[in-house]
């Protein structure tokens, strides 16, 4: 395992180390970092799997306790119907380390080899896939080239090599097709009362109260809520729940992935009392992953509440039990309860991952890339052997990928003595959708810039400069809004009639132009009211999003600012009012004020390779705050004050370049 990386050291010790400023060494690792290798869908459309064998370990078809295993290729980009194993490679101190009673068939032979995989790993899973008839098994060990003579070449064009690193690319691409993902946990639960005390919670027995108010029920002994508490430390600290790849598997597979817990023959009958719980297969408790990271996610945000309540200086034993619950947050935590509805997703999974292990620390920047959607991936290896920093390359990848550095906030006290996990975690933007409950996370993780690129100056994005004007007072709109003559689309019927409302209003005031725009649009909406939301193209969803902002901001009477293109060429003309933006503030604005807007679809150009790509959107209140020099020639410099999200409308209006200044914390960072 590797040790010389800087994964725990704070941004000034990096820059210390390297002997340059934090900026500098970022600039430097987007000109070093290369590209990594590309995701080859032909990895997941020639899928190598093995096929269920027609008998088990100990049937009198077995040949000596030998079971043969034939390999078969799917294409899991039609056939989703296979199960993709997620297990750790070493034998846990709960199973028997005992292989080779399994011998698989060999890739390019006729011939059977012993599998390295465990026999009881194989038993287990062979077991489960006879119970939900699935025939087909995705395993890394068996499904990946993992002999390749020890060639560590990166561009080693020998076809085992090749065939490896396309396997890595995409791996987390096979867990996600999968429509049986299935996590292999090897701590089993061994008593009557053990899964008493789990089935209480996966039933959500033990709290009450909604997600923001979530508390331990009254009626429970609070002894009986520390012995649930102390069953999911044993539970998730299984190494299944350590490990970084295993972490984007899980993450990966979503909803899907369904966990296996063994127990012994005498819970049998127990079991099966709870079967809406845990299934019934014999021997196995098959749970799903989301339900248990979010009624173990219930249970430790409602004892630290509890934990809370204390008053004075926290006892030790208090104090214990509050590091045992943030430690199982960090293995299964679900996000949807950990974040709020306006910050972004990618601080907490960097944090994780990066408390996960990793036996090959650079694979983290793959992990990452993976579970976040980044398109732009950088050459682990070549970075490596440039002695470029992990922990500022994890940095650079996050920021080339589009997340958002709130440079407009205060300076971050103490910022040169965090890590990267914990800078991101202070500097990223938090403030997106904070008005629309509606709106979840995974919204949010498409709230990036378009192309960013780096400079000494800052953060090189592109989009379109709003110039803010007239401000709009909806407080004594009439709450049903306009008449509309039809009353069906994307839109319920009362948010179309406030658009309408919005569009006359316009029309009154001599804005033809955005009235005009606002009807088409809803003219638009009309024609997608039998569109599922996945039949939608991007522009269609993003627009119907931004309608339900302006909707609702009427509803609540709030001011709307009206906004027409900016000209940077410094003519200083302006056009007509071609855009509508949810304003909030009651006392409108003093002096020039200005919206910064960019989105663009997902990138799915190739039919040859996934981009790993996703919708993007941004839409900020920004300051104009003078001019830097561009890529071609001088462009705006902008900062962000807060979210501002609008209806915009243009036809082939280019993006223009701006820049991002660096955060004065981050820039002030030098060795």
């Amino acid at each position: 395992m590797e040790t010389n990386t800087d994964r725990r050291d704070s941004l000034f010790g990096i820059a210390r180390q390297q002997g340059q400023p934090v900026v500098s060494l970022l600039v430097d690792i987007e000109n070093k970092a290369g590209t990594a290798e590309k995701r080859t869908l032909g990895f997941v459309q020639n899928l190598e799997c093995l096929r269920l064998p027609q008998c088990s370990r100990g049937d009198t078809k077995a040949t000596a306790g030998r079971v043969k295993v034939f390999r078969e290729n799917i294409d899991a980009t039609r056939d989703f119907q296979f199960l993709a194993l997620s297990y750790t490679w070493q034998p846990s101190v709960h199973e028997c380390k005992e292989k080779g009673s399994y011998h698989v068939q060999e890739r390019d032979s006729e011939e059977f080899k012993p599998s390295k995989v465990r026999n009881c790993a194989l038993d287990r899973i062979f077991h489960y896939m006879r119970a939900i008839n699935i025939h087909h098994l995705w395993i890394d060990q068996h499904s990946i080239v993992q002999e390749t003579g020890g060639c560590d070449d990166p561009i080693c064009v020998h076809p085992a090599c090749i065939q490896r690193r396309e396997g890595f690319t995409v791996m987390d691409l096979v867990y996600k097709l999968s429509n049986h993902p299935v996590g292999l946990l090897a701590r089993p639960i061994k008593s009557a009362w053990e899964l008493k005390l789990l089935s209480n919670l996966l039933q959500g027995n033990l709290t009450m109260g909604g997600e923001s108010n979530v508390r331990l029920s009254p009626k429970l002994d609070p002894r009986e809520i520390w012995m649930v508490v102390d069953l999911l430390r044993r539970i998730t600290s299984d190494d299944w729940w350590c490990r970084g790849w295993i972490f984007q598997e899980n993450y990966k597979a979503g909803t899907d992935m369904r966990l296996l817990i063994k127990h012994p023959e005498k819970l049998e009958s127990l079991k099966r009392s709870w079967h809406q719980v845990f299934g019934d297969v014999d021997g196995e408790l098959c749970i799903l992953s989301v339900q248990l990271f979010e009624k173990a996610t219930h249970l430790c945000l409602a004892s630290l509440r509890r934990i809370d309540e204390h008053q004075g200086t926290l006892p030790r034993w208090m104090r214990k039990r509050k590091r045992v619950l943030h430690k199982i947050l960090h293995r299964a935590g679900r996000y949807k309860y950990l974040l709020t509805r306006s910050q972004p997703m990618t601080p907490r999974i960097v944090a994780d991952i990066d408390k996960k292990s990793i036996t090959k620390p650079w694979d983290m920047l793959a992990i990452v890339a993976n579970s976040c959607g980044y398109a732009v991936r950088f050459n682990a290896e070549k970075l490596r052997r440039s002695e470029a920093s992990l922990s500022l390359s994890i940095l650079a990848q996050c920021l080339l990928n589009g997340e958002v550095l709130h440079n407009g906030g205060p300076p971050i006290s103490g910022a040169a003595d965090l890590t990267v996990p914990e800078y991101l975690e202070r500097a990223l933007f938090s403030g997106f959708y904070r008005n629309t409950p509606k709106y979840n996370l995974t919204l949010n993780k498409s709230c990036r810039f378009i192309d960013a690129r780096f400079s000494e100056s800052g953060i090189h994005t592109h989009g379109h400069i709003w110039k803010l004007g007239k401000v709009i007072n909806t407080r004594d709109w009439p709450v049903q809004g306009e008449w509309v003559d039809v009353p069906h689309g994307k839109l319920d019927l009362i948010q179309r009639r406030r658009l309408a409302y919005l569009a006359e209003w316009l029309r009154e005031e001599g804005h033809r132009n955005l009235a005009v725009r606002i009807c088409d649009y809803l003219g638009r909406d009309t024609s997608l009211a039998g569109v599922s939301e996945g039949q939608m193209s991007f522009t269609e969803r993003y627009m119907r999003a931004m309608a339900v902002e302006i909707a609702d901001a009427i509803a609540r009477g709030d001011p709307l600012a009206l906004g027409c293109l900016w000209d940077t060429s410094g003519s200083w003309r302006y056009s007509s009012y071609m855009a509508v933006f949810v304003w909030g503030d009651r006392d409108g604005y003093a002096g020039e004020v200005f919206a910064f807007t960019a989105s663009r679809p997902e990138d799915a150009s190739s039919d040859e390779f996934d981009l790993n790509d996703l919708d993007r959107h941004v839409s900020f209140e920004v300051a104009v705050e003078g001019k830097t020099q561009g890529q071609n020639w001088l462009v705006p410099t902008l900062k962000i004050r807060r979210w501002l999200p609008g209806m915009c409308f243009f036809i082939r209006v280019p993006r223009e370049e701006v820049v991002f200044p660096w955060p004065s914390d981050l820039k002030g960072i030098i060795a």
